[in-house]
Order: structure tokens, then C-alpha cells, then sequence
């Protein structure tokens, strides 16, 4: 594995562990392929190792995600297959944000010799990072995208504690809009 390959796992190591740390709830998208019948699936495995891309080690991040997302599928019925009949692709990005907010302020004040009433504006400048984690399922037979989750969020520094509860929580809310849901356990 290069140099190059190295700096990119670890920086979606720690954009992963920081786009689960959003402190609000992230933003979730998904699509769907409106022809696709999830009930004829029932096998699923992770694109770069069935696929042979996958690089000489997962990140703490990468294995995060794929444990989150093995939960979540296998919650759904779907079995981990070396050939699957679906392939999870996943993708993170982080990107540098800037976000001006003016708002005009009145003040009473002295001055020498005087006493007046004046308006300013008052500016905040809030610098931060956003996290998107996107989730595909791929049907293997054809290549064809049937599902494909994203979860867009502001990231803060406290998910560093329990990354891994971060991101299973992320994964967890992707999941929530999967065509397939889990089966009800019925009540007695």
C-alpha cells in the first residue's frame, strides 16, 4: 500500500468518527430504484472484498461502519455471503464550512458630551466541518444502484469518546428509511 493510499484512509478514519459525533441529528437522504424488489435478495457482502479492491487493513472507522451496517442488514433478513446477491458500498467526505450571520444591534451609549441612541451591526463568524456518510446497495448481477442512504451532518469533536456508538447510531438512522425493514417480534 503507497504513501498516498495510507494518508486517505486516515483521514476517512477521522472524518467517519467525526461525522458520527454530530450533535444534532444529521440530515438523511435516500433513493430508491422503484423497481426493485428487495424480498428476492438474500445475501449481501461488502464491495471492496468481494470486489478484490479492498486495501492490506480496515481503519477503526471502516470496521465500524461495517459492523453498523452487518448489524443493520442482518436485522433485515440478509445473510453476509463471500458471493452476494447485493454489494454495500460506502463513501465519506468532510468538507471545510464557513457560516457569516449579521444581525443588526442597537446601543445607548455616552459619548463626550453626549448621550444618543445608535445602531450597528454585530457579525459572528462560526467555522466548521460538515460529514456526508453514503451508504449504496448494488445489485451484483447487474450493477445496478438500488438504494442508496446518505447521511449529511455538522460534526463535533465529543463523538472521539465512543466512535463506535456514534457510528452506529448514524448507520442505524440511514437504515431507518431501507426499503426492507426488520421483522416485528410480536408482542404477547
Amino acid at each position: 500500500m503507497n504513501a498516498a493510499n495510507s494518508m486517505v484512509r486516515c483521514g476517512l478514519t477521522v472524518a467517519v468518527a467525526l461525522l458520527a459525533a454530530c450533535a444534532s441529528k444529521p440530515t438523511i437522504r435516500t433513493n430508491v430504484d422503484p423497481a426493485a424488489d428487495f424480498s428476492k435478495y438474500q445475501t449481501y457482502g461488502f464491495f471492496d472484498e468481494v470486489t478484490g479492491r479492498a486495501s492490506a487493513y480496515d481503519s477503526f472507522a471502516t470496521r465500524y461502519i461495517k459492523t453498523a451496517i452487518d448489524n443493520e442488514m442482518q436485522k433485515r433478513g440478509f445473510q453476509k455471503s463471500s458471493n452476494p446477491q447485493l454489494l454495500v458500498n460506502t463513501h465519506v467526505q468532510t468538507k471545510d464550512k464557513v457560516k457569516v450571520t449579521e444581525s443588526p444591534s442597537g446601543y445607548y451609549g455616552y459619548r463626550y458630551g453626549m448621550y444618543g441612541w445608535g445602531a450597528g451591526v454585530s457579525t459572528s463568524v462560526d467555522n466548521y466541518t460538515e460529514g456526508t456518510l453514503n451508504v449504496d446497495v448494488i445489485d451484483s448481477s447487474t450493477s445496478r444502484l438500488l438504494w442508496e442512504g446518505v447521511a449529511v451532518g455538522r460534526i463535533h469533536e465529543k463523538s472521539r469518546d465512543d466512535p463506535q456508538a456514534a457510528i452506529d447510531e448514524v448507520v442505524r438512522q440511514v437504515f431507518e428509511k431501507f426499503p426492507k425493514q426488520p421483522a416485528t417480534t410480536p408482542q404477547a
